[in-house]
C-alpha cells in the first residue's frame, strides 16, 4: 500500500510537537513536588500529552505491514534498518560526547561500548533501538498480518492488552509477579500491529464518542494516578508508572487520538509545509534536546523563563522551531543528511 495518507502527515506533526512538550514539561515534574503548583502545571500537560510515542509506532506499523509483502526481506531491512542504525550510532555518539565533555562523566571504552548496547546514553534514544527491533519483525509480522482476519485481529489485541496493560497493574497492586511468557503480545509490537489494523478496517465514526470517553477517562487516570504515586516524594524522584505508554489509560488516548485523526482525514490535505515538517520528524526528535540543553546552558533560557506558566509554552515553540530549522539545512546537506533522514 504505496499511498500517502495525508492526515498521517498532520498526525506525525501534531506528535513531534507534542514529543517535544513532554520533555520541556517533564523538566518541572523532575525539579518540582506535588506541593508544587508548577508541579501540577507541568502534571496536567504531559498527561494530556503521552499519546505520542505510541501514535509513532502505530503510523509505522500502518505504513508498513499493510504493503506488499513480496518485497524481499533484504531489501526490505537494507530500505529500512539503513536509515535508523547509521543515525543511532552517529547520535549515540554525539550525546556520549555531551556527556562526558559537559556533563564531565566518565567512561571506559567498555562501559561506552555497554551504554550502547543497553541504550543507556541519553534518555530520549531508546526509541530508536525499539523502532529498529520492530523494523526487525515487520517483514514476518508482514505476513501474519496478510493472513490474519478481524477476528484474529481481535484475539491478538486482548491477549496484547492482558499481558501488556493488565498484568503490570496487576503487580503493582498485588506485589505479585506473572510468570507467564507474553513477550509476542510486547508493548510496542501491539502498538504496530494496532496501527495497520486501523487502515485496513477503519473504526466507524459512530465509535467516536465513545473512544472520547475512554480517552477523558484515561486522561484523568494518568493525572490523578501520578499525583497520587507522587505526593510525598521529593523533587527528582519522580515514579512514572502512570505515564507509561502502554496501560490501558495510555491505550484508550492513543486509540482515539488516531481515530480521530482518520476521521477527520478528508479535510487534512497534506500541504507542502506540513510534508516537510513530517519528513523532517526524526531529526527533531533526535536532536531537541541538544537544543533544550543549549539554550538554557548559553542563554539561561528554559521552561522557567519569565515563569512557569509562560516559560513552558514560550520554549516549547521556540525548541521546536530551532529543531525544525536546523534538521532541514541538515537535510539538505550532503552526507551530513543521511544522519536525519
Amino acid at each position: 500500500m504505496a499511498r500517502r495518507y495525508g492526515y498521517m502527515d498532520w498526525m506525525r506533526v501534531v506528535a513531534i510537537v507534542t514529543v517535544v512538550g513532554v520533555h520541556v514539561a517533564s523538566k518541572i515534574i523532575n525539579n518540582y513536588t506535588t506541593g508544587d503548583w508548577e508541579w501540577h502545571y507541568a502534571n496536567a500537560i504531559d498527561s494530556a500529552l503521552r499519546w505520542c510515542v505510541p501514535i509513532f509506532f502505530m503510523l509505522s506499523g500502518a505504513l508498513l505491514l499493510t504493503r506488499d509483502s513480496k518485497e524481499p526481506i533484504g531489501e526490505f531491512l537494507r530500505k529500512r534498518l539503513g536509515k535508523v542504525l547509521l543515525p543511532l550510532v552517529f547520535w549515540s555518539a554525539v550525546y556520549m560526547a555531551y556527556n562526558i565533555f559537559q556533563l564531565e562523566e566518565q567512561y571506559t571504552p567498555m562501559e561506552m561500548v555497554g551504554a550502547f548496547i543497553s541504550d543507556d546514553i541519553y534518555y530520549h534514544l531508546w526509541f530508536l533501538y525499539i523502532i529498529t527491533g520492530l523494523y526487525l519483525m515487520a517483514p514476518f509480522l508482514r505476513i501474519l498480518v496478510k493472513h490474519m482476519d478481524k477476528t484474529m485481529f481481535h484475539y491478538f489485541f486482548t491477549f496484547w492488552f492482558l499481558f501488556s496493560a493488565a498484568v503490570p497493574i496487576f503487580t503493582r497492586a498485588t506485589g505479585y509477579e506473572v510468570a507467564f511468557a507474553g513477550e509476542l503480545f510486547a508493548p510496542y509490537i501491539g502498538y504496530f500491529l494496532l496501527g495497520a489494523y486501523l487502515v485496513m478496517y477503519p473504526l466507524p465514526k459512530r465509535w467516536l464518542p465513545t473512544l472520547g470517553v475512554l480517552a477523558i477517562i484515561g486522561y484523568a487516570v494518568t493525572l490523578y494516578g501520578t499525583v497520587s504515586a507522587n505526593t510525598g516524594r521529593e523533587a527528582g524522584d519522580f515514579d512514572d508508572f502512570f505515564y507509561e505508554h502502554y496501560y490501558p489509560h495510555a491505550i484508550f488516548v492513543s486509540l482515539f487520538v488516531f481515530v480521530a485523526f482518520q476521521q477527520i482525514g478528508e479535510n487534512l490535505k497534506s500541504t507542502p509545509l506540513i510534508t516537510r515538517i513530517s519528513t523532517a520528524t526524526f531529526g527533531v526528535y533526535i536532536i531537541h534536546p541538544l537544543i533544550q540543553t543549549y539554550l538554557n546552558r548559553l542563554f539561561n533560557f528554559n521552561e522557567s523563563t519569565i515563569n512557569v506558566g509562560i516559560g513552558v509554552p514560550l520554549s516549547w515553540i521556540v525548541i521546536f522551531i530551532l529543531s525544525y530549522v536546523i534538521i532541514r539545512l541538515m537535510q539538505k546537506t550532503p552526507v551530513i543528511r543521511r544522519l536525519v533522514p
